[in-house]
């Protein structure tokens, strides 16, 4: 968390350059939150629809991953039908929630050359892009693996962040988004320990990120783990919920802040959040200043 809080600090405080007074600040989720979540689930298949409809119960959006050249493919796992949705008949599921990319076929990234990686995030992020009428800025990588070309297919693609595979148990932003490492898989047996332990985390600035597979409730018969997660935030108040892309936005645009003539200005589109070295709560309005003294 250290880490995070001095990469974005110093963009926060006064440019040399400028010759004013150096104002130490620390960031905070919308709302002076200190913790966020948010939730990820990656393939698009039939079993999203009950997660979402558990989503919608407590008000939450989530990020969806979705193959778009998988879509409608039939699929068992242990006799339970895990198919893919018909993306073109069931895109209206994901109103309201994020839509980002997983790549067309779904394959072992790494075994792909540069081109190829390439093509698989362009027609995936045009198929989904031409089904909501929206742009796609994130991915996910299938099977967690990726490699340099797959880095370059992502900035080549325009695509901001995309989530890894490999659990960090810890509340911590992400130090490069493009290898966005999530704190828990759903199915982790640490799950419960490590959402209590959030609840009591002392970071200034800690996000609670969950992926899974939503076929994996199926599997394991057990729905009730999604809605008891959902339950269990919900006791504390000190929480934002984001869509993933919600939360690399907010972290950007508090990055664009800075510190000047006693003034902060914010030429971003989104009010920031900042608790000083007083310990005061300042709310910095968008494409606006705030007087400090």
């Amino acid at each position: 968390m250290l880490s995070l809080i001095l990469r974005i600090v110093p963009l926060l405080l006064p440019n040399s350059l400028l010759g004013s007074d150096t104002m130490a600040c620390v960031l905070r989720h919308p709302g002076f939150k200190k913790k966020a979540v948010t939730f990820s689930y990656d393939d698009g298949i039939l079993q999203d629809k009950t997660t979402i409809s558990i989503l919608k119960n407590h008000h939450r959006k989530g990020t969806f991953n979705l193959n778009y050249g998988q879509s409608g493919e039939e699929k068992f796992r242990n006799g339970i039908d895990c198919s893919h949705l018909d993306l073109k008949k069931d895109i209206s599921l994901y109103e309201g929630r994020e839509v980002a990319s997983h790549t067309y076929s779904h394959p072992h990234r790494e075994t792909l050359l540069y081109e190829q990686q390439d093509e698989e995030f362009k027609k995936d992020i045009f198929g989904l892009e031409e089904l909501t009428g929206k742009k796609v800025f994130g991915a996910a990588y299938p099977y967690g693996t990726y490699n340099l070309d797959t880095l370059r297919a992502l900035k080549r693609n325009g695509l901001n962040y995309c989530r890894t595979t490999k659990s960090t148990y810890s509340f911590s932003l992400p130090v490069d988004f493009l290898l966005w490492h999530p704190t828990i898989h759903h199915r982790d047996k640490r799950i419960l320990e490590r959402l209590d332990c959030f609840h009591h985390a002392k970071e200034e600035l800690a996000l609670f990120y969950i992926w899974g597979h939503s076929y994996e409730f199926a599997l394991d018969n057990n729905f009730s783990l999604l809605d008891d997660i959902c339950s269990n935030l919900e006791k504390d108040e000190d929480i934002y919920y984001g869509t993933n892309k919600e939360i690399y936005d907010y972290v950007k645009n508090a990055e664009r802040v800075y510190y000047r003539n006693g003034e902060y200005v914010n030429p971003s589109l989104c009010d920031i959040y900042l608790k000083d070295e007083n310990g005061n709560l300042l709310r910095i309005p968008k494409e606006g200043k705030l007087q400090h003294e």
